[in-house]
């Protein structure tokens, strides 16, 4: 359980600059990757466009975002967005809803960046039924917040609401993230990796695709 100096609850608009700030702090400390993406581009950046991209609007429908803050000093400490299963259409789609990428941004190895993004989209390309199936689209806290408990508290809705719902909750984990997941209920099903040597780096990327089946 998290401490009890925090709280969780829906975001608000009022959150997007907040919200983007921990995902950036999240990243810069356990993504490999994201140095050799994010290093030579103006400070900022990456907050901007994930306000602008992410969090613009917070909520909307089908999307739902919970923020966790310590109620000691009033920081955002942590937050889970959820995307939720969609009403079937009365007519079917042309064609399937594809995720987004980024535009063009100085200072940013894009290259980097979709090879990053091409793992996980081809897996929920594969996988992820929307009009069935739960989606945890983000999921951070804040590095100096970490292990007390504060994610498993984030994670309580949304694996509640895919039994409640019998759909099956998707997610893309952090090899240091794996382990708690899988206290929770996920297993993973395929994993992807990158040569960071290719992109002037070392070590890899690696990220694992997960599945929580409904009890």
């Amino acid at each position: 359980m998290a401490t009890s100096n925090i709280s969780i609850s829906l975001a608000t608009e009022d959150d997007a600059q907040a919200l983007a700030s921990v995902m950036t702090a999240a990243f810069a400390a356990s993504d490999a990757a994201y140095p050799l993406i994010w290093g030579s581009a103006e400070e900022g950046t990456h907050d901007a466009i994930s306000v602008k991209g992410l969090f613009t609007p917070v909520q909307k429908e089908g999307r739902i975002t919970f923020k966790a803050v310590d109620d000691v000093s009033g920081k955002l400490v942590g937050f889970a967005t959820w995307n939720m299963p969609k009403e079937k259409p009365v007519v079917p789609p042309q064609a399937a809803e594809k995720m987004g990428g980024l535009p063009p941004l100085p200072g940013v190895n894009l290259e980097l960046w979709g090879a990053k993004v091409a793992g996980p989209r081809k897996f929920y390309d594969r996988d992820f039924d929307v009009y069935q199936d739960i989606l945890l689209s983000f999921f951070f806290v804040q590095p100096d917040y970490q292990r007390r408990g504060i994610g498993s508290s984030l994670l309580e809705w949304g694996k509640k609401k895919g039994d409640e719902v019998q759909g099956k909750i998707w997610l893309t984990s952090t090899p240091q993230a794996r382990v708690a997941y899988e206290k929770n209920g996920w297993k993973v099903v395929e994993s992807h990796e990158i040569d960071l040597s290719k992109y002037g780096g070392e070590g890899s990327y690696v990220r694992f695709w997960m599945l929580k089946s409904p009890v």
